[in-house]
């Protein structure tokens, strides 16, 4: 019986599922039950496979459930296939799937352990409220996500894999981000008729949060530029996976949300940073590419890309990212972090003052909103700052745990290429909770993926997974 998961890894057929996944978004703009169909049919399929692969294997396929399940969050928000796909539908699985991973691995981990601390620490502030306004609603919206952070730190942390394995699971995450730039694009107007302005455009963005869909669209842009530093084909053929690089970065940067598309391409440098570090043996041994060649054709396609991008927009997409805001230029408003940000510095600091007044177990989950001085009723876009005012010392304790998980992850990864993807997933998930919080799934995801433990490098000639289909087979029954 073939393993659902492995299949759609596999080289031979990823033109197949490339395709497959390009018309999962065009169907999704029309209507919302293919998205539903499929993603139950894959997801009834993949569960039985569960029980016909070894039990040594079974915790891996667990982890490969969630990251290519959980990726269906943002397409299923844009396609409102609410209830049927909730809408928090990566929080959901990740909650469920991790710890029911972890019954079934029984590995458990001192760095595992951090995640389990994480998850303990979060939970008092659940229990009271300062305000006196916070319904359940608040709580979930504002507690899911740190929780999925701990189970997935706890979860991954007992997993050991090899490097092939760990850059297949990009072509996991990207599939369903890519049903959702066909979305986007797809929704988008004709874009002589689209008004850009110095905010956030809600029409790139398939009329839904721009900040969401920047976040998901710049890790795709780091996906896709990563599978091509390191010669993994996503399509099947590298001058197509070129082109959808490119179609992720244009309409990443149309939505006019910045924090995502930054954290991609800080990821990217990160990469390419570890890359840099390797020896012209290790990358024969590891059949890695000459990276340094890629650099000049990405960067310049890169540099094309935001031209072509400012050109669309009248120039306002070089404006947007240099923080201007119609006040900055018009000189009726000073050009200040506050407006650089978004207001979210202001709102910062109003959770610092709330800190300082309830510096033990702070104001209690979803409370911070309710009772700011100033931006009343605006939920928090820094998760540490939520931290800080909803949890108190507890959620101070809680972000130098994260800083903690990024410092041993970096120090045990064996060799630069996996280094460079675990540090980048960290950095991209953390970065994400100081411009969306812990709105989606990426943040938890990608902290919980940084913590897989890597086994020995990759033998000569077998680091590109689809020189052979070795990955997989270890997944398959016969």
């Amino acid at each position: 019986m073939s393993v659902f998961l492995a299949e759609l890894k596999k080289f031979k057929f990823s033109f197949f599922w490339f395709l497959v996944h390009i018309l999962l978004g065009v169907a999704s703009t029309i209507n919302k039950f293919p998205v539903i169909g499929f993603f139950y049919l894959a997801l009834l399929y993949s569960s039985i496979n569960l029980f016909s692969v070894s039990s040594k294997d079974r915790p891996r396929l667990v982890a490969e459930i969630i990251i290519y399940f959980a990726s269906f969050e943002a397409l299923g928000r844009l396609a409102q296939a609410d209830p049927f796909l909730p809408y928090e539908l990566g929080k959901y699985i990740l909650l469920f799937l991790c710890p029911f991973g972890l019954m079934i691995s029984r590995n458990f981990t001192a760095k595992g352990s951090l995640g389990l601390i994480i998850v303990i620490l979060a939970l008092p502030a659940a229990f009271f409220d300062e305000s006196g306004n916070v319904v359940f609603n608040d709580i979930k919206f504002n507690l899911l996500g740190l929780l999925n952070i701990g189970v997935a730190v706890w979860f991954f942390s007992s997993l050991k894999i090899s490097l092939k394995i760990l850059i297949s699971w990009s072509k996991l995450m990207l599939y369903p981000i890519l049903s959702v730039l066909v979305y986007t694009i797809i929704k988008t107007p004709d874009l002589d008729s689209v008004e850009f302005s110095l905010g956030a455009n809600f029409a790139t963005a398939g009329g839904f949060g721009s900040n969401q869909v920047s976040t998901i669209l710049g890790l795709g842009v780091f996906l896709m530029a990563s599978c091509i530093l390191l010669s993994y084909r996503v399509t099947g053929y590298k001058m197509l996976d070129i082109v959808v690089l490119a179609l992720l970065t244009i309409q990443g940067l149309l939505t006019f949300s910045r924090g995502g598309m930054i954290g991609g391409f800080f990821g990217i440098l990160i990469l390419m940073y570890y890359l840099t570090r390797l020896s012209l043996k290790e990358r024969r041994s590891l059949a890695i590419p000459n990276f340094k060649k890629y650099v000049i054709p990405l960067g310049v396609m890169l540099f094309v890309v935001m031209i072509v991008a400012n050109s669309i927009t009248g120039g306002m997409l070089l404006l947007r990212y240099q923080g201007e805001t119609q006040g900055t230029l018009a000189g009726s408003a000073d050009k200040n972090l506050n407006k650089i940000t978004t207001n979210r510095s202001d709102i910062f600091l109003e959770d610092v003052k709330l800190f300082a007044e309830y510096p033990g177990m702070g104001v209690g989950v979803g409370a911070s909103a309710f009772l700011r001085d100033d931006y009343k009723g605006y939920a928090p876009h820094v998760e540490l700052s939520r931290l800080l005012a909803e949890h108190g010392s507890l959620g101070l304790i809680i972000f130098l745990l994260f800083l903690g998980i990024f410092v041993l992850n970096r120090n045990r990864a064996p060799e630069n290429i996996s280094k460079g993807l675990l540090v980048a997933f960290f950095i991209i998930g953390f970065l994400a909770t100081f411009h969306s919080a812990t709105r989606t799934y990426i943040t938890p995801l990608l902290m919980g993926i940084s913590c897989v433990g890597i086994s020995q490098a990759a033998k000569p000639k077998n680091l590109p997974v689809q020189q052979e289909d070795l990955t997989y087979k270890i997944l398959e029954v016969k």
